[in-house]
């Protein structure tokens, strides 16, 4: 599990206010409001982190499931292969049989067993030949039921994807709200929030090198709240 950014030593820093008292400067309630709203915003990103080891342990499960299954399944069509291929060797057989028996129906036409022995192999013949369609059928639906269980497997692979996504989305947006509140309630620590945020831009996987993000943006549960902190 990718770990979550932290807020930069330095912030945490200027967030405490000496001795327990609060900074007159910083807004009084306001900054205390900012605190409220950044530990609801550290919940949250613990939600999502429980989350994403939710979905972990649940796609560990899963995948066990899943190799279990496929192996069987594997299994289970070589198994009905070797059949299948095991009667369309003894169709052709009966076949052969049938042709001979047909050329010996030929030489000796006035015996009547042969007429007997005949239907009996038509018979069995039929009886392989819609043998064989079962299971090449059976087959089928197995190698149908493997490619499904392929592709849920991607899909919950997709959906771990985006929660990290989100995960590592919210902490930005997170350290880019408490930059904004600072520099509003310090104006003094402007430059050097701005060069902290500039050096997590540049080391950030989901930044394109200029502090910007993804074109997609953020998920809708953090858009309200990015828009209280900002106000």
């Amino acid at each position: 599990m990718k770990p979550v950014k932290e807020l930069s030593a330095a912030l945490q820093a200027r967030l405490a206010p000496p001795d327990g008292q609060v900074d007159t400067k910083r807004g009084g309630s306001d900054y205390s409001k900012l605190r409220s709203i950044i530990r609801s915003q550290k919940d949250q990103i613990q939600g999502l982190e429980n989350e994403v080891a939710h979905f972990q342990s649940r796609q560990h499960r899963i995948d066990d499931g899943h190799r279990l299954e496929l192996a069987r399944l594997k299994k289970e069509v070589e198994y009905h292969k070797r059949l299948r291929q095991a009667a369309d060797q003894r169709s052709y057989e009966l076949e052969d049989q049938l042709s001979r028996m047909r050329q010996h129906q030929q030489v000796a036409a006035q015996r009547e067993s042969h007429d007997d022995e005949k239907d009996s192999l038509i018979l069995q013949s039929q009886l392989l030949i819609s043998k064989n369609s079962e299971l090449t059928t059976k087959v089928k639906r197995l190698e149908s039921q493997v490619t499904q269980l392929e592709e849920l497997k991607a899909a919950l692979e997709n959906e771990l994807n985006q929660a990290y996504f989100e995960r590592d989305e919210m902490a930005a947006e997170l350290e880019r709200a408490l930059s904004r509140q600072l520099r509003h309630h310090n104006p003094s620590v402007e430059l050097e929030v701005e060069a902290e945020g500039d050096e997590r831009d540049e080391d950030s996987p989901e930044s394109g090198g200029d502090g910007t993000l993804p074109a997609d943006g953020g998920s809708a549960l953090e858009r309200p709240q990015v828009a209280d902190l900002a106000g």
